[in-house]
């Protein structure tokens, strides 16, 4: 049997490897296979020398609308419009007015899942924004950011590689984990669906 190979619409290659009979009946007519998915979008936002702690740019991820960001100060979720454009961000001990993250261009990555894998993302993201909320409560003038094990970039990668998808470089050390390097290598990933542009605003 010669090799047949099957591009899908997102560019993913498939290779025919067998033939299985799965309804034991003579009906040949089409039969509909529903493969149940949906998305999560990691944010990589651009570098900027003269931000404290944007040097080498910043990572979030977007959920149903919902951005979880780990930032120098504290871990914080966001509606997706507010991280853009700014407005009220609730943090554990106030609440501060953001200018949006448009000063700066983003590149959103959009990935397939599962439902069940969306759900467990989502339900970690949760937990990681609560104990770090925790921590705030208790120490509110201190940080429990980390340049190397818990930083934006960190943080979404643990959380990708719960599921599977491979969000470092294996050739290197697994920590730290710039945004760039994990840039790099979601793009190169079979569950990338597509690409989504913020681009930098004048006004910003």
């Amino acid at each position: 049997m010669s090799e047949q190979i099957h591009i899908s619409p997102d560019g993913v290659k498939y290779r025919l490897v067998a033939y299985k009979t799965t309804t034991p009946t003579k009906d040949t007519s089409v039969k509909q296979i529903i493969a149940d998915s949906t998305t999560i979008e990691v944010i990589v936002s651009d570098s900027r020398l003269l931000s404290v702690g944007s040097q080498w740019g910043h990572v979030a991820m977007e959920i149903d609308g919902i951005v979880y960001s780990r930032a120098h100060e504290e871990y914080v979720k966001i509606d997706k419009h507010t991280y853009f454009y700014g407005g009220v961000v609730n943090l554990t001990n106030g609440s501060i007015r953001t200018g949006g993250n448009l000063w700066r261009d983003n590149v959103g990555l959009v990935l397939r899942v599962s439902p069940a894998e969306k759900e467990k993302v989502k339900r970690e993201l949760e937990r990681r924004v609560s104990v770090d909320r925790a921590f705030k409560r208790a120490h509110p003038g201190e940080s429990t950011y980390s340049l190397f094990d818990n930083n934006c970039s960190s943080n979404v990668a643990d959380v990708l590689e719960s599921i599977g998808i491979l969000a470092h470089d294996p050739r290197w050390l697994p920590t730290p984990i710039a945004p760039a390097e994990l840039d790099a290598v979601l793009e190169k990933s079979k569950r990338l669906a597509k690409k989504n542009y913020y681009p930098k605003q004048a006004n910003h």
